[in-house]
């Protein structure tokens, strides 16, 4: 377990030459089909993307989704402040860069992550009264949507729109987005979230992937995957410690991503 005297010098300290732009470096034909044919396929793409977005999809429904959302908003989170220290990289089409972070935590919806790369800090991330909020030159880096960096720290919080839910298999699976064409699933078993999906017109354009231990209040790692941007971004924790005090306010205070 890392001593936490590294970590206490860089939590306010955003260098503004500290992380580096890494640079980079499908066409479509169009449907050529007959009159007849390209109306066909126009009433099937939009049989698809209303009448079907608005059932769910599979299995058997759950009685009541909304108690069960609240149930996992309440219980997903530690009860206490916490410090996590992880490990972490991003990838995209023009390569991957990584390093350390550290994640604090206050319940129950406030989370700031710093990512550091070559002991200085990159990036700072933060999330607190429904809002996502950041530091740092992140213009080359996507940052995933609210309910995805809550869902990498295993936390429940999807907003408030009104949830559909289906039984898969072990897996409750709580939907939200109604008729819209993006539609967000969050898997859910034994009361923490195992993955978030969403969907555009039935098809998985963004994803987070969760791994616990046993009896454990975090994730051990997350994958986030935008799979319209091929990019992505891991992290695995290293270690936690509990806090008896919150947090400064201030630590979540950063300005909002546009």
């Amino acid at each position: 377990m890392r001593s936490d005297s590294r970590w206490s010098s860089k939590y306010f300290l955003l260098g503004a030459e500290s992380f580096r732009s890494f640079c980079a470096i499908r066409d479509s034909a169009p449907f050529c089909g007959p009159g007849m044919r390209r109306s066909w396929l126009a009433g099937l793409v939009l049989l698809a993307t209303t009448g079907c977005l608005s059932v769910v999809e599979s299995g058997p429904p759950i009685a009541n989704p909304a108690d069960l959302a609240a149930r996992l908003g309440d219980d997903t989170g530690a009860a206490v402040p916490v410090t996590l220290h992880f490990e972490w990289r991003y990838a995209d089409r023009r390569g991957d860069i990584g390093g350390d972070g550290v994640g604090r935590y206050n319940p129950p919806d406030s989370l700031r992550v710093d990512l550091f790369t070559s002991g200085d800090v990159a990036m700072a991330i933060a999330v607190a009264d429904g809002q996502l909020r950041s530091l740092g030159e992140i213009e080359d880096i996507e940052i995933p949507g609210l309910e995805f960096v809550y869902a990498m720290a295993g936390l429940f919080r999807p907003g408030g729109n009104r949830a559909e839910g289906y039984v898969a298999g072990a897996d409750s699976v709580l939907v939200y987005g109604g008729e819209s064409e993006r539609r967000t699933y969050f898997y859910v078993r034994s009361g923490r979230l195992r993955r978030v999906e969403q969907k555009a017109y039935g098809r998985t354009v963004q994803r987070v992937n969760l791994e616990w231990a046993d009896s454990a209040t975090w994730p051990s790692e997350a994958e986030y995957r935008n799979l319209e941007e091929s990019s992505r971004v891991r992290w695995r924790v290293e270690a936690i410690t509990n806090h008896k005090e919150s947090h400064p306010a201030y630590a979540y205070d950063l300005p909002p991503v546009p």
